[in-house]
């Protein structure tokens, strides 16, 4: 798997990541009543539209998360369902229905301290369970965004990994079943990687909403980059493959040149052979006709003697002449 499918299966999985949280228009009726007026005894006025938003500030903000408005309401609705508006300060002892004065409680806790001062202890153990919920609450929208995420990064991977391998199918380099493996070795990487990309990204993004506003302003701009990269990794496929047919053909051209130069060589070789054979040859002919010719029988035999010596010296065998046969030439001497 390239750098390029790694990279563009992360952008493309962050492109597609929707998180919002809660607004108070977002609120059904039910919910936004709890926000106005949680913690407020009859008689005493409700609160005003900016203490309502800091009541819902309150809340663990990946516990009123969505993806959108609906999703919102629900989640923070479950997440009020067994809470009290519970008083730091109780009201029977003149504590305000502020949202300072304010924290969100499991009901039960809130109904065993009575109208008892929250101590700062139990203030720390809310601030630590605030945490607690909201981190576990961020982790469970990652775990939810992580098989869209996996599944953005398989039809991101899967199509360039199998043209990736195809040609290398046709190249040569690799059988039909090695591609098939390699490509799905990419496919599970880049789920991976969208779907780890999506996972981190969303819990951090439902943790924190300033980062999810980021994300959602940003979405079209890594929607575009995911694009171009895609269409950038399949122009790059196509010419990698264009430059690896080049490199190959030229190679088959070097080694035919080389190829034929050592027969060029193997033949000039063998003509060389030749010339100095036939020169060689050229000059004992010369020796024989130019040699003195001695008379009768003897000479005859002398001459004899010497064409067979050079004959032999030459290569020539009983083959070429029965003249060369080993018991010859004794023989004619015998009978001489």
């Amino acid at each position: 798997m390239s750098n390029e499918q790694e990279r563009n299966s992360a952008f493309n999985a962050v492109a597609n990541i929707n998180v919002q949280h809660a607004q108070l228009q977002d609120l059904s009726l039910s919910a936004a009543r709890r926000l106005y007026k949680g913690g407020i005894r009859p008689g005493d006025p409700i609160r005003t539209r900016v203490q309502a938003q800091e009541m819902l500030d309150k809340i663990p903000p990946s516990q009123r998360a969505g993806i959108n408005g609906k999703s919102t309401d629900v989640n923070t609705q479950k997440y009020l369902s067994d809470k009290h508006a519970s008083h730091i300060k109780p009201h029977s002892k003149g504590g305000s229905n502020d949202p300072k004065n304010i924290e969100w409680e499991n009901a039960k806790d809130n109904l065993a301290r009575g109208d008892k001062p929250m101590t700062p202890q139990e203030q720390m153990r809310l601030n630590a369970k605030g945490h607690f919920d909201n981190l576990t609450g961020a982790v469970k929208a990652g775990v939810k965004a992580a098989p869209l995420g996996a599944a953005i990064g398989v039809a991101t991977t899967a199509p360039f990994s199998l043209l990736t391998n195809g040609l290398r199918v046709v190249r040569g380099e690799i059988s039909a079943q090695e591609a098939a493996i390699e490509t799905l070795k990419d496919t599970v990487k880049g789920g991976t990687v969208g779907g780890v990309t999506a996972f981190v990204t969303t819990t951090v993004a439902a943790a924190c909403p300033p980062i999810a506003i980021a994300l959602t302003a940003a979405a079209p701009v890594l929607a575009v980059v995911g694009t171009a990269g895609m269409v950038y990794e399949f122009f790059k496929i196509l010419d990698d493959h264009k430059q690896t047919v080049k490199i190959y053909y030229e190679s088959l051209t070097q080694q035919e040149l080389e190829r034929l130069e050592a027969i060029e060589k193997e033949l000039i070789y063998e003509h060389q052979k030749n010339l100095d054979f036939l020169a060689e040859a050229e000059a004992i002919n010369q020796e024989i006709t130019n040699r003195p010719i001695a008379p009768e029988i003897e000479g005859a035999m002398q001459r004899l003697s010497e064409s067979v010596a050079i004959a032999k010296s030459l290569g020539l065998t009983s083959a070429d002449s029965k003249m060369l046969t080993s018991s010859k030439l004794p023989h004619l001497l015998a009978e001489e």
